[in-house]
């Protein structure tokens, strides 16, 4: 009997070592394919990146390319060395899509293969917090590779770009903070201190930050000099704020309150020229419609919520929808003054809508079966960029309807900015 149990033990043994072998079809964790393999989307190339196999006998590696719907194709005349785990893809034309997978050449004549990867080349550049870290973190323009992720102590409040200086505030709301942080992640200029930081806008004509201060009940600017900490001016007496937008064409600031009255100010002395009492509940987003000096405004009161449209020009308030459920942003879209809005629906059901509507309050287009939070319009063709809270996903939805790309699983996202150059 021991002598048996000896003989099963080494056999065992053998047959573990063996599997532990990436290109052994047998393999749990491989199946015998090439594993590791990223084809990451940049601005005009593509790069390449995998793990180099930790066995003899390999000669070489090779990449294939294709578009969608062609044959494979070698890329490149020679392969890469055995040693080799990186390469890039410079033959590429931004916006247009390209697969990829690695083949690894053996020396006894026989080959393996990785998985196809896809990728996108071009210009954005994608911003987006998470709560599941938290982090503030970077895509690659196409949504399909995490660039990187900063940790943060809490989850940000709020994401703002001033996308002429390429500089990113966020709200650090329990820490009493602000900060700005480059394009590629690292803290820059001074940290700025305020009681309870909440919502956040960036005028980047003039590069001004306003921030409301939730305990303080004001509104303050910083800026343009990202190395000064000291507040420009302040707005009081406008009740519990909650929400700031700042125009860039326009040059005013709206401020919309727990109480239901929007404010709208001249951004150059403070100078109160309209309020609003809409008499529905907390303002619960403002979006600038600033090719007509206009705002649209989302309200919340008990589990309904409503739209308005302000008009500065006859002062008028018009209410264009209402049962609304649960409005968590809105965004414009400035070259066709088209609004998007993200209704979350109840929390975690799934059971939202992203809604494109006209100025006029028609439905142009729709999305449901989702858990939509926070919207960006893309500067480049105008679709939508959506944190879907269902899926922990980012996606991005044209003005069809049809979403065109979907991020990687993310750590409950929830805002979303992109930047071009």
């Amino acid at each position: 009997m021991r002598l048996f149990l000896t003989v099963t033990l080494l056999v065992s043994g053998c047959t573990t070592r063996e599997r532990l072998n990436p290109l052994d079809p047998k393999n749990t964790a491989t199946q015998g394919a090439l594993t590791g393999f990223n084809a990451i989307a940049a601005d005009g190339v593509v790069e390449l990146r995998w793990t180099a196999l930790a066995v003899q006998g390999v000669s070489g590696y090779r990449v294939q390319r294709w578009k969608p719907g062609e044959a494979p194709r070698p890329l490149g005349f020679a392969d890469y060395n055995p040693a080799a785990s990186a390469g890039e893809d410079s033959s590429v034309v931004n916006d247009s899509t390209y697969v990829y997978r690695l083949i690894a050449h053996l020396a006894t004549g026989d080959s393996v293969v990785s998985p196809p990867d896809t990728a996108t080349p071009g210009v954005r550049r994608v911003f987006v917090l998470e709560a599941g870290g938290p982090a503030f973190s970077r895509l690659a323009p196409d949504g399909r590779d995490l660039l990187f992720e900063r940790p943060g102590d809490e989850s940000y409040v709020d994401l703002e770009l001033d996308r002429t200086r390429e500089v990113i505030w966020l709200a650090a709301e329990a820490a009493g903070l602000v900060l700005r942080k480059s394009e590629d992640g690292a803290t820059i200029g001074a940290v700025l201190s305020i009681g309870a930081p909440g919502d956040l806008s960036v005028s980047e004509s003039r590069g001004i930050g306003w921030v409301v201060s939730l305990s303080e009940q004001r509104v303050v600017s910083f800026g343009p000099n990202i190395n000064d900490a000291t507040p420009l001016r302040s707005i009081d007496a406008v009740g519990n704020p909650r929400v700031v937008e700042a125009g860039t064409l326009d040059p005013s600031v709206w401020v919309g309150n727990e109480e239901g009255v929007v404010y709208r100010f001249r951004a150059q002395d403070i100078v109160l020229t309209h309020a609003w009492g809409l008499g529905a509940g907390s303002i619960r987003a403002i979006a600038l419609d600033e090719s007509t000096g206009g705002a649209w405004v989302a309200t919340r009161q008990s589990d309904v919520g409503s739209l308005f449209y302000l008009n500065p020009a006859d002062s008028s308030s018009t209410l264009v929808r209402t049962n609304l459920s649960n409005v968590a942003d809105l965004a414009v879209d400035a070259s066709s003054g088209d609004l998007w809005l993200s209704e979350r629906g109840p929390p975690g059901f799934g059971s939202g809508r992203v809604s494109r509507l006209a100025r006029a309050g028609a439905t142009l287009a729709a999305v449901s079966g989702v858990e939509p939070y926070g919207l960006e319009i893309d500067p480049v063709d105008g679709s939508c960029w959506v944190a879907d809270l269902r899926s922990d996903r980012v996606l991005c939805i044209d003005r069809s309807g049809a979403i065109l790309r979907s991020s990687i699983p993310l750590q409950t996202p929830y805002a979303v900015r992109v930047a071009v150059p």
